[in-house]
């Protein structure tokens, strides 16, 4: 599987190279909105407002949150879900492992038994036409599991 791909005569990079191609998606707002957050609670415990304790626990909380539980990136290959978070964690889910309900602003990929919870694959963070049916196309060519939402 390990194949050489030569961008220019004098450089040549040996990784994988997927043979069936993959779709990518991914918001930057996602990837940058956590990180923001503990710099905006140190904001509030610097200007010291009444309950300033709080509110700074609580943007630490959301920014912990959305870094564990919503991937900033993803991509689709034959294999899996690639996912990426926005403090450097990656995750894979097996096509075999994983459900996708799509969604009006996006897909989720369900795991688990019962399949109820997942990870929301959000490809924009606001609503754009056409993107529910790319998604669709995306995820159904690599033969997953596809269910409306």
């Amino acid at each position: 599987m390990n194949r050489s791909v030569r961008v220019s005569p004098s450089r040549a990079y040996h990784h994988p190279v997927p043979a069936t191609g993959s779709y990518q998606g991914g918001s930057s707002f996602l990837r940058w909105w956590p990180r923001a957050l503990p710099l905006v609670a140190l904001l509030i415990l610097e200007v010291g407002w009444n309950h300033s304790v709080q509110w700074a626990t609580l943007l630490v909380v959301a920014a912990v949150a959305h870094g564990r539980f919503l991937p900033c990136s993803f991509t689709v290959t034959d294999d899996g879900v690639w996912m990426r978070f926005p403090f450097g964690q990656r995750r894979f889910l097996a096509k075999e492992a994983v459900t996708i309900r799509l969604d009006v602003v996006g897909a989720v990929a369900l795991v688990g038994p019962r399949r109820r919870i997942g990870y929301p694959l959000m490809d924009r963070i606001l609503y754009e036409p056409g993107r529910t049916s790319l998604l669709y196309t995306a995820f159904s060519s690599f033969g997953y599991h596809v269910t409306a939402g």
